[in-house]
């Protein structure tokens, strides 16, 4: 059993460490050299541990196959940096790291960014003793686009803030599951419409794909009240920013939270750092010690399962979610 660690021409990852640590002494590793053919190296791999998905070229995928690869294991749970349709065309498993090992720090800075804007953080200065009128979060509807593990998260805290719970997502939910995390409403894709008009927050927790780019548009921002507030800590493109710059001009919307963007690093001209309606962090939301901690025991777990003859676990299978 041998798995190949891949590391980019860059250098290695921050989380090698953690990789490290969770495979020490129970799985032989190599990590790959860029500046090496890569065929020899891939000589007897069972399981190529690719850091974010973003390592593996369509070479390094052919080398693998070629040497008889059984998984292909990325490390993020976003699979849009991935080429996921030539994986899976070639018949190799694929899987990632599940939402839920960063589903905690990213719902807690959803909370974060809902009570910055809802108690005017920004705006209050003890300096002239000028106060700011804040809000009450009990009433307030909370619109959940995806009812994943992060969105479900961001639900278990918004409502013993008094919040009120309304969801879209492609999948039906049992009700038990609904009643779990106080969702008083749920509707699919098309129920979108429905709920814009009614959210004063409005939270985006869907992967990336043909379906959802720019699925926050001209006219969805148009349907959203005047009082609310957009927040993303999914992926940037989610979002047409020329709209959204557009609609926070205009104050079509209160204001946005964000934590991804179309383009990363932002770039320092960026028309959204010179808004006093936005608040903006560097894709650090999920960002935490343990975070990585988490995703590599995932993926050395599933080395385990491989070893042992078992299917890994969350493999993607699709490239619609």
């Amino acid at each position: 059993m041998k798995v190949l660690y891949l590391r980019a021409p860059s250098g290695l990852d921050d989380a090698y460490p953690d990789f490290v640590k969770a495979i020490e002494g129970r799985f032989p590793f190599e990590v790959y050299d860029p500046d090496r053919p890569p065929e020899e190296q891939f000589e007897g791999v069972e399981v190529v541990i690719d850091p974010g998905g973003a390592v593996g070229t369509r070479p390094l995928i052919d080398a693998g196959l070629a040497a008889g690869v059984k998984l292909w294991q990325v490390t993020t749970n976003g699979t849009d940096h991935v080429d996921v349709a030539y994986i899976l065309e070639q018949g190799l498993l694929l899987a990632n790291s599940p939402g839920r090992l960063s589903a905690v720090p990213l719902a807690e800075h959803v909370v974060l960014l809902i009570l910055h804007f809802a108690k005017n953080l920004d705006h209050n200065r003890v300096v002239g003793w000028q106060r700011m009128l804040g809000e009450e979060l009990a009433g307030k509807v909370l619109g959940l686009i995806g009812f994943g593990a992060s969105a479900r998260e961001v639900a278990r805290r918004a409502w013993p803030l008094g919040m009120r719970i309304m969801a879209v997502d492609v999948m039906e939910f049992p009700q038990a599951e609904l009643d779990e995390f106080h969702v008083e409403y749920l509707g699919g894709p098309e129920q979108l419409d429905h709920i814009l008009p009614e959210v004063d927050y409005l939270s985006l927790h869907v992967h990336l794909n043909a379906t959802t780019r720019h699925m926050i548009d001209r006219r969805v921002l148009r349907l959203m009240k005047p009082t609310a507030v957009l927040l993303n800590v999914a992926r940037g493109e989610l979002i047409d920013e020329e709209a959204l710059l557009e609609a926070l001009q205009q104050d079509w919307i209160k204001g946005v939270g964000l934590d991804v963007f179309e383009q990363e690093p932002l770039p320092a001209d960026h028309p959204l750092l010179q808004l006093d309606n936005v608040i903006l962090t560097p894709h650090s939301s999920g960002l935490t010690p343990d975070t990585p901690r988490r995703r590599m025991e995932a993926a050395v777990a599933n080395v385990e399962r491989i070893a042992n003859g078992l299917p890994p676990g969350d493999l993607v299978t699709t490239l619609v979610r």
